[in-house]
């Protein structure tokens, strides 16, 4: 996944942007991402990319179904 932008979030999650942007900002708080450039953020916690993407595949045992 490497960076990801605040715009394909609110894409994916069908939410607003004032939405994603306060998660966004809870996560970087939490330290689970980092700023990587405007409206670019990277994830801190290893491997966490793949687990996001697992979520989003229907035949992964991680699949959210949305």
């Amino acid at each position: 996944m490497g960076n990801r932008r605040l715009q394909d979030a609110v894409k994916i999650l069908g939410k607003d942007k004032v939405f994603v942007a306060q998660y966004r900002r809870r996560a970087i708080e939490r330290k689970l991402i980092i700023p990587a450039g405007y409206g670019l953020v990277q994830y801190t916690l290893p491997y966490f990319d793949e687990y996001l993407k697992q979520t989003e595949d229907p035949d992964s045992a991680y699949y959210w179904g949305y």
